[in-house]
């Protein structure tokens, strides 16, 4: 009945040949199952990892936080450093973590809102890359890698999936707005 309900949202919502298109390829299937039942399903099996993929990553870079001196002291040259450098390489970590947490939480915070539940791939593509990243800064923190991982791993886990999402958000708004 949820599913149906759903479904009937959708439709009463959204009007145009543009958005009824999209709406007929968010709950179409190739199965004998009802097609909103089929979308629920999916959007069950999916949501669950993919916020779970999420918090992860959000815990292992709060504990990045915490232990930033090792990372710190793992980029800094083996001959020794001067205050100036260490500084410097201080505010990187900073300014990595700050914006890997930063772009999670808003990710976070979109999952929310439901704007991109029905979205199967966005969420596929979101729990694989936050489950490479949470498995990356796990490496990160324990084995005291430099901050040039920190800033591929961001690059990768927190950038890519976050513009994926806000790319899917603006799409889903321009079709509901453009009715």
């Amino acid at each position: 009945p949820i599913a149906v309900n759903v479904k009937q949202w959708y439709q009463r919502r959204v009007r145009g040949p543009k958005v009824q298109k999209v709406v007929t390829f968010l709950f179409s299937s190739h199965s004998s199952a009802p097609q909103s039942t089929l979308a629920m399903v999916i959007a069950e099996t999916i949501l669950p990892p993919r916020f779970l993929s999420l918090i992860t990553q959000i815990i292992i870079t709060m504990n990045l936080f915490w232990f930033q001196e090792q990372t710190v002291r793992a980029s800094l040259p083996l001959g020794g450093s001067t205050a100036e450098t260490q500084s410097a390489k201080e505010t990187e970590v900073l300014v990595v973590l700050s914006l890997g947490i930063s772009i999670n939480i808003l990710e976070l915070i979109s999952l929310f809102v439901g704007y991109t539940i029905f979205s199967h791939g966005t969420g596929m593509f979101s729990t694989a890359c936050h489950v490479a990243g949470s498995i990356t800064l796990a490496f990160v923190l324990l084995e005291s890698l430099s901050v040039t991982t920190l800033w591929y791993s961001f690059a990768l886990t927190c950038v890519l999936p976050g513009l994926v999402e806000l790319t899917t958000v603006i799409v889903i708004a321009r079709i509901q707005g453009g009715r």
